[in-house]
């Protein structure tokens, strides 16, 4: 099984004699209270999207990043594997991590769509699809930002991903840059049956408001937190309770007050208090309906 080997130059020696060849050496498991504790201090978090292996690879120890999610009680992460390296290394993860909680996906970033060979990704979802730490096809979407000319490719691997979504049975986590119109044909004629989380959102509350007509799930990352936002913050307003996660897209754009960091997991707390007091919202009540919501759509029952 292929491990990044970054991640393994970054960890103690002694870790990986006790682990075996096969194991990701990240043990991270803070004690995390029951949803029901009301002690504001205690409060469950999940970062609903993180690429750890990058973290790693950009410098950030294990230890500090433990001690970062001990801090802001995050006890467990969805790892994302949006091409072929990041998938095995997501299910290493999630089978051999022990001091946190960690559950992956399996996708194809549509900046690969036409460079990268998505039977991999497509067969991988098959193979793991009894894999209960499997818990999401994605990430998977349309980006015009930056890959316009890859338009129609793009499409034809998405719409490939939700088909492979329907058949394993999960939901589907979306990213989707100046692409709105075209996501959401996709998705409306694709993805009626599947639950859908949309990703890192960055739209306005309009075209909020169309996602969420489809019964989607909006993701707050970072961005939500910077002062040049407002048409994103007027969305977050607007987002109902019932709908709204919250993530870190880590390493990639950390939040307020930690902006030009490498971000991490653990600073999804940031984003997360910037929303409770942008809503004008008990962060308690914010927060556990985060932590609700997440688990629901990944479909995570412990």
């Amino acid at each position: 099984m292929y491990i990044n080997a970054r991640v393994m130059e970054l960890v103690d020696i002694q870790d990986l004699k006790s682990w075996g060849s096969n194991a990701v050496p990240v043990q991270l498991r803070p004690r995390v209270h029951a949803p029901g504790d009301r002690d504001v201090t205690g409060i469950p978090l999940i970062d609903s999207h993180c690429h750890l292996d990058m973290v790693i690879e950009r410098g950030l120890g294990v230890e500090e990043i433990t001690r970062c999610l001990e801090e802001n009680n995050v006890g467990t992460i969805v790892e994302i594997g949006a091409d072929k390296q990041a998938m095995l290394w997501a299910r290493t993860l999630a089978h051999t991590a022990k001091r946190f909680d960690v559950y992956y996906t399996i996708g194809h970033h549509p900046g690969e769509a036409a460079t990268e060979d998505s039977e991999f990704g497509l067969n991988f979802i098959e193979e793991n699809s009894s894999d209960s730490r499997f818990v999401a096809v994605g990430e998977i979407g349309l980006d015009y930002y930056y890959h316009a000319e890859q338009a129609e490719a793009q499409k034809k691997v998405f719409i490939e991903f939700v088909r492979a979504a329907r058949r394993s049975g999960r939901g589907i986590a979306i990213h989707t840059r100046d692409a709105h119109a075209d996501t959401f044909a996709i998705l409306r004629e694709e993805a009626k049956d599947i639950p859908i989380l949309i990703h890192c959102f960055t739209g306005t509350k309009t075209e909020m408001e169309d996602f969420l007509s489809l019964g989607a799930y909006i993701s707050f990352s970072g961005i939500v937190t910077f002062k040049n936002a407002t048409s994103l913050q007027e969305a977050a307003i607007a987002c109902p309770l019932e709908r709204i996660m919250v993530e870190t897209d880590a390493p990639f754009l950390a939040p307020v007050p930690q902006r030009g960091k490498i971000n991490q997991p653990g600073y999804v707390k940031h984003t997360l208090d910037f929303l409770a007091t942008l809503r004008s919202e008990n962060v308690a009540t914010l927060a556990f309906a985060a932590f609700g919501n997440t688990k629901a759509f990944y479909r995570i029952n412990n």
